[in-house]
């Protein structure tokens, strides 16, 4: 029984003292920095729903470390809404957002269904 408290206290002992150098090992200043290659993408959409009013679409490019592009909506005052972005290297993400009025525009108007609502008949079943 001694030899099983023996082996079991020394597998404990080395547990700790392997976690304690793998620990040790990460706080020396070991840093991988992972790489990757160059981005190129490109893409667009437009969405404009008559039956819900939302009009909103964005156009990105990104070459390399560089990346541009725009989005908009059509706010609910009738306002559109642009921003265009761009992020070159570690400059961060910067934006300059314009708004401008829609001349003529009408807010989408919710349609109303009307319910009717009908007493169910209860139906009584006798043995």
């Amino acid at each position: 029984m001694s030899l099983k408290v023996t082996i079991v206290l020394l597998a404990f002992i080395g547990a700790i003292a392997a976690q304690h150098y793998y620990q040790q090992g990460n706080q020396q200043g070991h840093h991988e920095e992972e790489h990757y290659a160059p981005a190129h993408y490109e893409y667009a959409y437009d969405v404009h729903d008559d039956h819900t009013g939302d009009v909103h679409g964005q156009k990105e490019s990104c070459k390399d470390h560089t990346t541009q592009g725009e989005y908009y909506l059509i706010d609910a005052d009738g306002h559109k809404r642009t921003v265009t972005y761009h992020v070159d290297g570690k400059s961060g993400f910067i934006a300059q957002v314009h708004r401008e009025p829609i001349k003529g525009y009408q807010a989408p108007q919710p349609q109303v269904h009307k319910v009717l609502a009908v007493p169910v008949q209860k139906a009584y079943y006798h043995h």
